[in-house]
Parts: structure tokens; sequence; C-alpha cells
């Protein structure tokens, strides 16, 4: 997964869920919920609404799920 593909997803406003490499998923299910750091940084953070931080590597992501039409039914 690269920078620019979940940067697009995060533009989308449309909730998701992270995959990574040993199985685990996270969910995001709305922009506010995760941040990407500067440019040269190879990590996500994923928040929690208990207040649980995840610093994901993005070499680790191997892909996401989510569905474009949530953001129009939102609207």
């Amino acid at each position: 997964m690269t920078r620019k593909q979940l940067e697009n997803v995060i533009e989308e406003g449309v909730p998701f869920e992270l995959h990574l490499a040993d199985g685990r998923s996270y969910a995001v299910p709305h922009q506010d919920y995760i941040s990407l750091p500067p440019k040269n940084a190879t990590v996500a953070v994923v928040y929690e609404d208990d207040g649980t931080v995840h610093l994901l590597p993005l070499l680790t992501m191997t892909g996401l799920t989510y569905n474009p039409k949530k953001r129009a039914a939102s609207r």
C-alpha cells in the first residue's frame, strides 16, 4: 500500500478498514481517526474512541476495504 493510495481514501471521506500483513485490521470510521505525518514519514497514526493510538508502518499495510457509496449516502 502506498501513502498516496491511503491519502486518496482519506480525502474521499468514507469509512474504511486498514489491513496489515499480520492479519490485523483497523477500522477508520471517519477522517478524524487517522493522520499521516509529514511527507517523509513511513507510518500512519490510527486513533480509537477509548484513547488508544496505533502507529502503523505503511510497509506492513496490505490493503484496505471501503465502500465509496457510503459518502454519497451520508450527504
